[in-house]
């Protein structure tokens, strides 16, 4: 058996649950061993926690904001199509009347009817945030995943208290009310 082959097999992770230290958290470097090291490890996780449920908060504020946007400039569009000068409706008017026409010719019927945008329009100014959004929750949810991967026991107790810190302090922006306080 070679050097490489034993010092591996004796850094191997513990596959249970356990306070012990000596496992590496995110990269090879953070090697926290020291009670203290694991303490300080816990306390950053716990921050780490916090500030991913902070940029859910916020992520879910700027998609009702978006939305809003999106909704005005479909509705924008539509007044803009309703404002067609008195000839163009006479035009499309003559235009739908020969469609019915011709339709009331054949044995099947033609039935003539408008679709409303089921998907907002692709806003650069919003879509583009939103995806940086998506790339930076789901590069926290990989660095917590690893986190609880090590199998420390203090490390995914940091976890859960962390997320549910920050649940308390930002689970209610943007809610399914806008983060407003409804009334009765």
């Amino acid at each position: 058996m070679d050097m490489n082959s034993t010092t591996t097999m004796t850094m191997m992770m513990t596959p249970w649950l356990h306070f012990s230290g000596g496992d590496y958290l995110i990269f090879k470097t953070w090697l926290p061993g020291s009670k203290g090291a694991i303490a300080g490890a816990c306390i950053a996780l716990v921050a780490f926690c916090i500030i991913d449920r902070w940029i859910a908060a916020l992520r879910r504020h700027m998609e009702i904001q978006w939305g809003s946007r999106a909704l005005a400039l479909i509705l924008q569009e539509q007044r803009n199509s309703q404002h067609i000068d008195d000839k163009a409706k006479d035009a499309i008017l003559s235009d739908k009347i020969d469609v019915i026409e011709e339709a009331s010719l054949q044995t099947t019927p033609v039935t003539v009817r408008s679709r409303q945008r089921l998907v907002p329009p692709f806003i650069p100014m919003h879509d583009i945030p939103r995806g940086i959004f998506q790339g930076v929750q789901s590069l926290f949810s990989y660095v917590l995943m690893l986190a609880v991967m090590t199998f420390n026991a203090s490390y995914i107790i940091s976890i859960v208290l962390g997320l549910a810190i920050g649940e308390v302090l930002f689970g209610r922006i943007g809610g399914l009310n806008g983060g407003r306080v409804q009334t009765c």
